[in-house]
């Protein structure tokens, strides 16, 4: 049994469905310091794997919480000290965005209007890093149902001064076609380079091949995941089909799923805090990571 502590951060992080990727990994990082920290304090390697596998768990699409907690418990077993890990890989997650917002102006269209969906901190940074150059002319936001996290990067857009409109889901494909760009954050950037991400970034990705529009992903490398491909992931969890539709008829049966995979031909670039990728280099480097293992 792990301390109370850490259970109550394996529980927050189970349920919570609203958050971006990058605050869920830095709730990881919380656990595992309550682990280490009195009164728990000076746990075993054994305990130690067992609460990085256990926090890794409570979200299985998030890349960056499975890294994080591995790469800790990694670390420690080789001798490192724990709260100096700790510290480097709140540093890595905290000073991301920004540099992932100055990479991304270095690809961006020099002007445009821009659909995404979801609540991303590293698209919020992009479209910040863009507009403070004036270079977007509006941000269409899809509500992202079930759970409406699109609202939350609708009104933070708003408050950054850029001009924000939010827009039902099913609209999305169709804004693209007026749009100059899609952009939207990450889960999960597999070895295929395929993204996993909120259900809908498949179909705007496919209306900006339609359109000819390209299709960027913003993400810290801490996301790309040598682990899966497209054909071995393992899905996304089914959610409560109440959240869909709160009392069906009897013979309606509700699919509610919040994750999935878009391919990584519809990708043209992913801008992260080491620089931005193709999806072909992507596939080089995390190829070279899966033989390695």
């Amino acid at each position: 049994m792990l301390p109370q502590a850490v259970e109550d951060v394996i529980e927050d992080i189970r349920a919570d469905h609203t958050s971006g990727a990058n605050r869920i990994a830095r709730k990881g990082l919380q656990g595992l310091e309550a682990l280490v920290n009195p009164p728990a304090g000076n746990a075993d390697p054994a305990t130690i794997r067992e609460a990085a596998k256990r926090i890794a768990g409570a979200q299985e699409t998030n890349a960056a919480l499975y890294n994080v907690c591995h790469v800790f418990a990694q670390l420690v077993a080789e001798g490192h000290e724990p709260h100096e890990v700790l510290a480097r890989l709140k540093t890595e997650l905290e000073t991301a965005r920004a540099a992932i917002g100055r990479n991304f102006l270095k690809i961006a269209p020099d002007r445009g209007s821009v659909v995404t969906l979801t609540y991303s901190d590293n698209v919020l940074a992009c479209l910040q890093a863009a507009h403070a150059k004036g270079r977007v002319e509006r941000v269409y936001v899809l509500e992202s149902r079930p759970m409406n996290e699109g609202r939350f990067l609708a009104i933070a857009l708003k408050e950054s001064g850029l001009e924000t409109v939010l827009a039902a889901d099913a609209m999305g494909p169709s804004l693209v076609a007026q749009a100059g760009y899609v952009l939207v954050g990450a889960d999960s950037v597999l070895r295929d380079a395929a993204v996993v991400n909120k259900v809908g970034t498949y179909g705007l990705a496919l209306a900006a091949a339609d359109h000819g529009k390209p299709t960027f992903v913003a993400c810290e490398t801490l996301k790309f995941d040598a682990r899966y491909d497209s054909g071995s992931w393992p899905g996304a969890p089914g959610r409560p089909g109440k959240e869909v539709w709160d009392a069906p008829p009897e013979a309606i049966d509700v699919e509610n799923r919040y994750f999935e995979v878009t391919p990584g031909r519809l990708v043209t670039m992913v801008a992260t805090e080491r620089g931005s990728y193709a999806p072909d280099v992507i596939r080089t480097m995390l190829g070279q990571a899966n033989r390695q293992k």
